[in-house]
């Protein structure tokens, strides 16, 4: 269901933001403090393998790191390039699915980012596990890959859970957007309703559907380890998601 899902989002992603430049910029310097902290210094080669429309893709090009990036969705890969090309940044695009990420990436990399909660869209732990060996082998000695995700635990399950985004004007168009999450077990259904009130009267409901696995920070951790990381740590204060941050070992 992902691949489907964040295609048709596409053209749309940036309206459920309330103003997706500034959080595109907020966003880059909360992993940016996370990637000094790291020793990943900028002009460092990064990997963005869950790069939807390029949020954090562009934001940390913006400020010198060497970006490739990658989606298993082509058409969000798409629209990432033209917004790349249009704000003048060299970013290395290619389409991946993250359980095979080293078939398209063989190259290695300081840091492999996969953020904004896109590691749930994987719905067992051997999926996870077998996505974060991917991102370690494309990692340099002592590199370290940055997962953002929900913090679950805190989460009330309660269905229907509805989400509200707001509200924002483009074009003489008034969007709204929501969440509606529907439990099943450990995982959810996921709609995000977005309705058009064009200038000219009428309205327009976008309906985009898929699955998450609710999976909880510390099994995450645990799959982590699994994966062959050195250690795992937990950072809060930088991005609006708890962040992992695995360290692959200096040997490799």
């Amino acid at each position: 269901m992902t691949q489907p899902f964040y295609d048709r989002l596409a053209p749309y992603y940036h309206l459920l933001y309330p103003d997706w430049e500034v959080s595109m910029e907020r966003q880059a310097r909360g992993l940016a403090a996370v990637l000094e902290e790291f020793g990943i210094p900028r002009g460092a080669c990064i990997l963005d393998a869950a790069c939807g429309i390029g949020t954090q893709t562009l934001g940390l090009a913006a400020l010198g790191y060497r970006l490739s990036a990658s989606d298993i969705a082509p058409l969000a890969v798409a629209r990432a390039r033209l917004e790349a090309d249009s704000r003048g940044l060299r970013i290395d695009f290619g389409v991946a699915d993250l359980r095979r990420l080293s078939d398209v990436f063989p190259a290695r990399f300081s840091a492999v980012l996969a953020c904004d909660n896109a590691v749930p869209h994987l719905l067992s732990d051997a999926e996870i596990r077998q996505a974060l060996a991917e991102c370690r082998r494309c990692l340099v000695p002592g590199g370290i890959v940055l997962v953002s995700v929900r913090d679950y635990a805190a989460i009330e399950r309660k269905t229907p859970d509805v989400r509200p985004y707001g509200a924002r004007v483009e074009g003489g168009h008034r969007w709204t957007a929501e969440q509606i999450w529907e439990w099943d077990g450990d995982q959810y259904e996921l709609t995000v309703r977005l309705v058009d009130e064009p200038p000219d009267g009428g309205r327009r409901i976008h309906e985009f559907r898929s699955r998450y696995y609710a999976i909880e920070l510390t099994a995450l951790e645990r799959l982590f380890i699994e994966a062959g990381f050195e250690r795992v740590e937990r950072r809060d204060e930088h991005f609006f998601q708890p962040l992992l941050v695995g360290v692959q070992a200096v040997g490799g």
